[in-house]
């Protein structure tokens, strides 16, 4: 098993902020209170984090394994010397 350790979390964390603050933004702006705002943001932002997080860390893993980044570095071939 490869650790992508909490990589895909601040990843998820981030994008979901950001997919979030406009309608946090519009929903108080609009005459919601924060209260209601937040017991309808909460929610939302821990089931769009919940669902993204297992793509990010494949997306993560990913990254590694292509980079030959971590434990991915003996999984390479060495370079073929063309001369």
């Amino acid at each position: 098993m490869q650790q992508a350790d909490d990589f895909p979390a601040y990843i998820g964390i981030f994008v979901v902020g950001h997919l979030l603050a406009p309608v946090v933004i519009a929903m108080i702006s609009g005459g919601i209170s924060a209260w209601l705002t937040l017991a309808i943001i909460l929610p939302v932002a821990i089931i769009m984090l919940l669902a993204m997080l297992q793509p990010v860390k494949g997306a993560v893993i990913g990254f590694l394994w292509w980079h030959g980044i971590g434990a991915f570095t003996q999984e390479r071939r060495p370079p073929v010397d063309m001369s």
